[in-house]
């Protein structure tokens, strides 16, 4: 039942970076269509956007994979972006409480995830 739950757990997360890629990827789909139907301000910034955007999203989908395979970097990489949307959450507060919780309370939970002791024995061997 032990293995039962934890590649549950691991799937789990797995969809969370799925789910984070998948809004990452909008963001550049959205970034280069603003960028090609209105007139262009800030090309270089634009386009650093996008190619931020777009390897964030492709890393996290390398490591949604990753996850579920028990790779102890991917563990490290969910970390690291939680920890990047608390970021966010906390700027996005200023202007939306709605919004910072939508974005705090995902991560805070995957991120509480990542620190179980189930995940961490799971993806502390490399495979």
């Amino acid at each position: 039942m032990g293995k039962f739950t934890i590649q549950t757990t691991l799937r789990a997360l797995s969809i969370a970076y799925y789910l984070e890629a998948l809004v990452l990827y909008i963001a550049t789909i959205a970034t280069v269509w603003a960028m090609t139907t209105n007139p262009i301000k800030a090309l270089l910034t634009d386009s650093a956007l996008v190619i931020l955007t777009l390897g964030a999203a492709i890393w996290l989908t390398f490591a949604a994979r990753a996850i579920i395979k028990g790779k102890r970097w991917s563990r490290s990489a969910g970390i690291f972006w939680q920890l990047i949307q608390l970021a966010i959450a906390l700027g996005t507060f200023e202007a939306s409480l709605l919004y910072g919780f939508a974005i705090a309370i995902p991560s805070l939970a995957v991120l509480f995830t990542l620190f179980t002791s189930a995940v961490v024995n799971a993806t502390s061997e490399s495979r």
